[in-house]
Formats: structure tokens, sequence, C-alpha cells
């Protein structure tokens, strides 16, 4: 497989997490912030071939395939439209975008211009969920009821940090729904019929905790429960007539439980957790290789960005 020269715009926690997983596999070729004393700083501690002090010079490098976009929320469309106008190839973290039609404006972009697009979430890529779908693709689940997905992430109450403010993207839809709404999206096989859902709002006037319920064609469930102030259980359940899953720690999870009606129960472990940006980066870099950008479910994507859109939208968010 050809190695890929990667770029990393934005030098926060979330890209030290991903260089770190990167250069398990293969080197970093360029890192980009709007300071060059951190670009340098990033270079240095990660092995990059090229440090930047601006996204623009990064962009203009020639010798980049792919971007990984590691800013802020509100930022990730602004790079995104300009990594594409400048031929690169996009994974953007989660989450990706709340704006539906903007949205599709940039992935008909990367499309028109034979560019990946895609989003670093990575229950797409875990080893164990796609087990799980093969399982549930043989019939040992039976027909799929109901799916489920909480997380309850207990943040400092703090009005001035980002997970809190308004201009910086905040709230509780876009930093971890996106995650909930992913599982689910990710399992259900029919579409959505019916929506539904409470919100309540954190003082600075951003989402702070949700209850989502979803209906299929298929006449499935799907249940999603988030909050940003209070401690919930990482569980996934993918509930079928013959046997139901349970997933803890699903964001990124290596162990299951599958549970027969009569009690009796099978343990499953596939996959590491702490490889889970790996599984990513590898599963990006073979749609890349192979130009079957199935790889990257941009598909999923591009449904649970709807479903966010259509909630923000719903409470004026």
């Amino acid at each position: 497989m050809k190695q890929f020269n990667w770029g990393i715009l934005g030098l926060g926690n979330i890209a030290h997490e991903f260089a770190d997983n990167m250069t398990k596999l293969h080197p970093i070729y360029a890192v980009a912030s709007r300071s060059l004393e951190t670009a340098m700083d990033f270079q240095k501690k990660y092995g990059a071939a090229r440090a930047y002090g601006s996204y623009e010079e990064l962009l203009n490098d020639p010798l980049v395939d792919i971007v990984y976009i590691a800013t802020v929320n509100s930022q990730h469309y602004k790079c995104i439209l300009a990594c594409l106008e400048h031929g690169k190839h996009v994974l953007c973290e989660k989450a990706i975008w709340g704006d539906y039609e903007e949205m599709k404006a940039a992935y008909d972009m990367a499309q028109e211009k034979g560019l990946l697009l895609c989003e670093a979430m990575t229950i797409y890529h875990m080893p164990i969920f796609k087990e799980i779908k093969s399982m549930i693709a043989s019939g040992k689940l039976g027909k799929i009821k109901f799916v489920e997905a909480e997380l309850g992430s207990l943040k400092e109450d703090d009005p001035s940090n980002r997970f809190f403010n308004p201009k910086l993207g905040g709230g509780a839809m876009l930093d971890i729904g996106t995650y909930g709404l992913s599982f689910v999206t990710y399992f259900l096989s029919g579409e959505l019929t019916e929506l539904t859902h409470l919100m309540g709002r954190y003082p600075t006037g951003v989402d702070e905790m949700w209850s989502i319920s979803l209906k299929t064609s298929a006449q499935e469930i799907g249940s999603v429960n988030l909050t940003f102030r209070a401690k919930l259980p990482k569980r996934g359940i993918i509930a079928g007539e013959k046997a139901y899953i349970t997933v803890m720690n699903y964001v990124r999870a290596d162990k299951a439980a599958l549970v027969y009606p009569d009690g009796s129960e099978e343990l499953l472990k596939i996959g590491e957790t702490s490889k889970a940006l790996q599984y990513e980066i590898q599963d990006i870099e073979e749609a890349l290789s192979t130009g079957d950008y199935s790889y990257a479910f941009m598909d999923c994507t591009m449904k649970v960005v709807e479903l966010m859109d259509r909630l923000l939208k719903a409470e004026d968010l």
C-alpha cells in the first residue's frame, strides 16, 4: 500500500493523540498551527517532516495528500472547504459539522473533485463493530428491534470553557451527541420515519442534555441519551428477536456481551481500544489506496449530520 503524506491542521489535545497513533504506523509529513512556534514544537515531538505557521502554507504544499482537521468545531467547515479547494483529501475530527445543507455542498464538491471527505468517527472503524455487523447479517440476533446509546460526560461547571461556549461550537450535541447518533445510525437498517426529542440548556444557551427517539421504516426504534452535567455509562445496546448485545465504552469498544433470552452469555473480545485511531487511519488509507470510499462510512456520517441539523434547528441552536 502506498504511504500517504498526512498534514495536520490544529494542534490541540486530539491532534497529539492522533499524531502519537500515526507514528506507530508511519511518519507524519506536515503539521500546521497559527503559531509557527507551536507547529515546530509539535514537529519536534512527533518527527514530522514539515512545520507551518499557517494553515494556508500547509495546504499549498503539493506533497500533502490528505489533511486531518483537528481544530475547534466552529472552524471545521471553513477548513474542509479550504482543503477541498486545494485538492486535498480530508479526515475531519467529529463532529464534522452540524448544518446538513452546507455539509452536502462540501460532500458534493469532494465527489466532483474525486476527493475523499470523511469524519473521524472511531465507531465505524472498530473491529468489534464490524464483527457485530456480520453477526446481524447472519441472523444470529434475529430481526433488530431496538438500538440504544448513552453517554454522560460530567464537565466542570465553567461557562468559559469551550464545551459551553456557543462561539466555539459548544454544546453536547456536537461534542458527544454525534457518538450516540453514529452508533444508532450504524446499526439501524431502515430509513428514518419519526424523530422526537427533549433538550435541556446550559445557562450560556448551548444544549446541555438530550433524550432522542427515532423510528425507522423497518419498525426499529433507536434511543440516544446524553448529557454534559452528569455521568452516564458509555453503553450501547443492539436488541434483536433472538438475542441482544451490550457494548460498554462503545466509543472505542473492544468488548461486548451477547445475551440470549435464557440469560446465557457469550463474551466477545475483538480488537484493542488503544488502537482505535490506528484502525481509523488504516481504513482511510485503504479507501484511498483502493478507491473504495465505503471504508470511510460517509453515508452514515451524512445521515447523522442530517439528524443533528434537524434537532439543533428545532431548538434554534
